[in-house]
């Protein structure tokens, strides 16, 4: 079954504090678009401008969620793992993500790490697996004997799979375990597209943070062998803008537009430039008119969205 996996950007009060409420709320719209798994991850969700305590924090809103939860762990290193695991609120279907906090030297210390994070948890982990930076130069990207073998312990259950080369992903993706989650990123529909017939199930979700319907659909149509060109071109029309000025950025400029969250930014972030706005509206505004033209989006959702963008304009 095809899954689109939603990451979850945190939220600020303008003081810059993390706002909780409002990520709660941006959940709760989730839920009621029938989006069935979130994530936090160290990019989208800015691990990179949170303390651990924020982390925690952050996570545990997160799995309130009322379905599958794959919360982000830091990159900290082993010694601390434990306690944040048990700082950390959890039910049956949360599972955590470990992203490797160094260099890349030999295979076992890898899989030691990563072991660790299991030893830890009731449930297998999910790998972030973005390539890292090599010890004696160069970079590393994930190989199919480490993923193969994490498996093979019970240790992971699945893979965001962030490979630097598209065509070698390919050959990642098709050498390993079919019954392993495959969560492709950094593409959304067309990396799952190129990806999906080596074995992958799942992507990060693209236009799916704003829209779920969307992706909610292209699931469903891959699922039954149906046409998804009409998704994948509604794709290629955000990318088109949101790619021009930096995908966080972006993502984050539209759900405040669409009233969603993420209404003000931590620093040090880029300032939230007139034209940028302007061009991220405008191609939401697009996307609306078509959806409210081909009956794929509530006539209210609809009305209140553009109202809101019409009001914001004057």
């Amino acid at each position: 079954m095809t899954t689109s996996v939603i990451p979850i950007p945190p939220s600020y009060n303008e003081n810059e504090k993390l706002c909780v409420k409002d990520t709660q709320s941006y959940l709760h719209f989730l839920e009621s678009e029938n989006v069935q798994t979130v994530m936090t991850t160290a990019g989208t969700s800015q691990f990179g401008l949170l303390d651990t305590h924020e982390i925690l924090d952050f996570n545990r809103s997160v799995s309130e969620f009322n379905g599958t939860k794959i919360l982000g762990v830091p990159q900290i290193p082993t010694i601390n793992l434990k306690q944040f695991i048990l700082d950390s609120v959890c039910d049956n279907n949360t599972f955590f993500m470990g992203l490797y906090p160094d260099r890349f030297y030999d295979n076992k210390t890898v899989i030691e790490y990563f072991s660790r994070i299991r030893d830890c948890t009731k449930n297998p982990i999910y790998v972030h697996g973005m390539f890292m930076r090599a010890g004696r130069g160069g970079q590393w990207n994930f190989t199919a004997d480490v993923l193969c073998e994490l498996f093979d312990k019970n240790i992971i259950t699945g893979i965001k799979e962030e490979h630097s080369d598209l065509s070698q992903a390919y050959n990642l993706v098709v050498n390993l375990p079919d019954e392993l989650d495959v969560i492709v990123a950094g593409g959304s529909m067309r990396r799952h597209q190129f990806l999906k017939s080596a074995g992958a199930n799942s992507f990060l979700s693209g236009v799916g943070n704003m829209l779920p319907s969307i992706e909610n659909e292209y699931c469903r149509k891959i699922d039954c062998g149906l046409d998804v060109q009409s998704e994948l071109d509604i794709e290629s029309k955000l990318f088109s803008v949101f790619n021009k000025h930096g995908w966080h950025q972006s993502l984050r400029i539209a759900l405040s537009l669409l009233q969603l969250c993420c209404f003000s930014d931590r620093m040090p972030w880029p300032t939230r430039k007139e034209f940028i706005v302007n061009d991220i509206e405008n191609v939401m505004k697009g996307i609306l008119y078509r959806l409210d033209r081909d009956k794929k989006i509530s006539i209210k959702q609809f009305n209140s969205i553009i109202s809101y963008l019409e009001r914001e304009r004057e």
